[in-house]
């Protein structure tokens, strides 16, 4: 989701003021570092950033109309670099993609920029050549860094770089905005919000990919004694990408053990999740997750996995 005006960033006042007063003194540092929890706005700031940076009619209130916001907007900006994981890691080679980058001066901006997310998932090489980047980088460059954990940093990148702390969005926050951008029903809204652990992001992503969806068909099949059932379920999740892997065995893990404390305690659900209790042993259920999600790491057959996960969790010994 881009965002185009810095003022539109929600619940980060330190990091917005800080990179409001930089361009208005134009005082901006050559390299920031975005570090906070997944999905509470570092990229999204970066993004908005960006239109401040390269918007041709107003640099304090961005169009969206110009020719430079249009690129941004189609992500085709000439004078923006974006380097991401190829498969696992950043490696040298597109470090040095970056060197190249730096060697030519801005061709329609005042600014070229180098966005790397994650900054954590650079190889050693990969971050003592960009190191040598950062030492004496022309005044042109602008670095961005986004990383949820700069200690997994090389302490001298993290010591020519700027730090811009993002936090935890308040659950109130996330599900007012949910219902007023995005029309959601305040119960949706509301498990999201509680569910989300502060991460706006990860709120909007579940959501998008129907994961609460998935978990209510997931729980039915498990509860079926129907294998057909249980077969074609797992062919459906064995189809989704691994990223809603990640995202649905966080949706199952919670699920077991807010089951796990209403049993206890009598707590109560997030009131959008199954209302079906789980009544085996949450401990080995949340160990066998681990073991899936393992397994799939380790480029097992998913199909085969999640019809594993099926039978297995929901066959333990109570």
């Amino acid at each position: 989701m881009k965002v185009i005006n810095l003022r539109e960033i929600l619940n980060q006042e330190p990091a917005i003021n800080l990179f409001h007063l930089a361009l208005k003194k134009e005082r901006l540092s050559q390299a920031y570092l975005l570090t906070g929890p997944e999905g509470v706005g570092k990229e999204t700031t970066a993004w908005a950033l960006l239109f401040h940076l390269f918007c041709e009619k107003n640099f304090e209130n961005p169009c969206g109309n110009c020719k430079a916001c249009k690129k941004l907007l189609k992500d085709s900006h000439p004078d923006l670099l974006k380097v991401y994981p190829e498969k696992k890691e950043i490696t040298i080679e597109q470090i040095r993609n970056i060197q190249n980058f730096l060697k030519y001066r801005p061709l329609e901006g005042k600014y070229r920029i180098v966005l790397i997310k994650p900054a954590e998932k650079m190889n050693l090489q990969a971050a003592n050549a960009l190191l040598k980047s950062l030492e004496e980088p022309p005044s042109y460059i602008i670095f961005l860094l986004i990383t949820e954990n700069f200690t997994q940093l090389l302490p001298t990148i993290i010591s020519r770089s700027q730090i811009v702390r993002f936090r935890t969005l308040p659950s109130e926050v996330i599900k007012n905005f949910l219902i007023k951008k995005f029309s959601y029903e305040e119960v949706i809204a509301e498990t999201l919000a509680k569910i989300s652990q502060g991460s706006l992001g990860r709120a909007i992503e579940i959501m998008e990919k129907g994961l609460i969806e998935e978990l209510h068909t997931f729980v039915k099949a498990g509860f079926s004694s129907s294998y057909i059932l249980k077969f074609k379920v797992a062919e459906r999740f064995s189809n989704l990408e691994p990223r809603s892997w990640d995202l649905f065995f966080y949706l199952l893990s919670l699920w077991i053990w807010k089951s796990y404390l209403k049993k206890r305690y009598g707590l109560s659900y997030p009131s959008a999740f199954p209302q079906e209790n789980f009544q085996k042993d949450p401990f080995l259920a949340l160990k066998i997750i681990f073991e899936a999600k393992s397994a799939l790491e380790h480029y097992a057959n998913p199909e085969i996995v999640f019809y594993w996960l099926l039978t297995k969790i929901f066959n333990l010994e109570a």
